[in-house]
């Protein structure tokens, strides 16, 4: 069980490593804006390109990854990763430094795919909604690390070298990649997920544009409006990442004994994302909070709707209509949360900065909490849907029901 568990964490830190990346770019944006004349909308479409990978392949990626391999694609996505940020610490124009994001997307997306499918084949059945639950915190906790990380080092480094540090340690992780003990591809069925992982999916989308587009851009929103420096804008941002985190705890504790219910999540996801729906309008308030309040206010949104995404990762396999550790829906799922995952890390940014730019940051606030009310309906409705699927299950012949562990 222990060495089970070693995997599964290492699996979590590519994943971290991979994620910390979107905030590499957004903690010295302020710096890119000045070096390549960007504009803010442009600024937030280089953030975002890092998901461009999963954005437009994510399920196709998923369908093929039982040819490619877990351990093959991991290491794949983990060099890929090095080798872009070479590039972007010399690109001279903003052409080859978007072009250079968008390639790094790529490999995120191979490290993004193949690491949660892994874990799932690793786990047990008692403890596979719970390493699902950490999987789920590898974005908000990898872009708090690296805003923390890309903070100090931009007080120390100029953004090349800056660039160059990331390189490094991506290189340190693709060694550590081809060591993971795992297996390689298998040819296998493709199997599409059942319809309740469209709409939970979807739900997860909305959740990443919302929280993408409230993290990528509040630093710039901090050192623009309230005067915060750039490291300063980077560890709040950092603090606000990270306060998903302890929902990744609280998940894992629910999922206690493999099973973790719908009626559980509904009532989680219920209080949680209206109580963010009414928040996020007081981060980019006019005039109204100052540098400490609206960082404060940032950290209880995202930590409220930070509850519900390991829920729904933990419920993933359950709503694919998965049977077995390693069912190929439970691949074609994970590709459809990227695709759906990344669209909304993709669009969020860009999009905030074109809300900001038309109606200004207030508008901002009022977007993203009708985001959240957006993802709740989507998912009370995914949830529907398969008590629906699971009924139907109950009348067929047996060995045609749901894993057990559907809760």
């Amino acid at each position: 069980m222990v060495r089970r568990w070693s995997t599964i964490i290492l699996l979590w830190l590519l994943g971290v490593l991979a994620a910390a990346q979107l905030a590499k770019m957004s903690t010295i944006a302020p710096l890119l804006r000045d070096r390549f004349a960007l504009s803010l909308p442009e600024t937030g479409l280089l953030i975002s390109l890092l998901e461009v990978g999963g954005g437009l392949f994510g399920f196709a990626a998923g369908l093929a990854l039982g040819r490619i391999g877990c351990r093959r694609s991991l290491l794949a996505g983990m060099m890929l990763l090095a080798a872009m940020s070479v590039v972007e610490a010399i690109a001279s124009t903003p052409g080859l430094l978007f072009a250079a994001r968008a390639t790094e997307g790529i490999g995120y997306l191979l490290v993004v795919i193949a690491a949660p499918t892994a874990i799932v084949a690793v786990a047990s059945d008692a403890d596979r909604p719970r390493a699902l639950a950490l999987w789920s915190c590898f974005v908000p906790v990898g872009v708090a690390a690296g805003g923390a990380v890309t903070s100090v080092a931009a007080g120390l480094l100029e953004p090349g070298g800056v660039m160059l540090l990331w390189a490094a340690l991506l290189g340190v992780a693709a060694l550590a990649a081809f060591h993971v003990p795992l297996g390689g591809g298998s040819r296998g069925p493709i199997a599409l997920p059942a319809p309740a992982a469209w709409m939970a999916t979807f739900a997860f989308g909305l959740y990443t544009l919302f929280v993408c587009a409230l993290t990528m851009l509040l630093p710039t929103f901090l050192i623009e409006e309230r005067g915060a420096t750039v490291g300063t804008a980077g560890l709040v941002t950092a603090l606000a990442s990270l306060s998903a985190l302890p929902a990744s705890v609280i998940a894992m504790v629910a999922a206690r004994g493999g099973t973790l219910s719908s009626r559980r999540l509904v009532a989680v996801a219920t209080p949680s994302l209206i109580a963010t729906a009414l928040l996020a309008p007081f981060v980019f308030a006019n005039g109204g909070t100052g540098l400490f309040a609206a960082g404060t206010i940032a950290v209880l949104a995202i930590a409220l709707s930070g509850l519900v995404s390991p829920m729904m990762f933990a419920r993933l396999p359950v709503l694919a209509g998965a049977r077995a550790p390693h069912d190929p829906r439970i691949a074609t799922a994970n590709g459809l949360l990227t695709q759906f995952g990344a669209g909304g890390a993709l669009i969020g940014p860009p999009l905030g900065g074109w809300v900001v730019r038309l109606w200004g940051w207030p508008a901002l606030g009022l977007a993203i909490a009708a985001m959240a009310i957006a993802m709740l309906i989507a998912a009370i409705w995914a949830e529907r849907i398969a008590r629906k699927g699971q009924s139907t299950a109950a009348v067929e012949p047996a060995g045609k029901s749901t894993p057990a562990n559907s809760g």
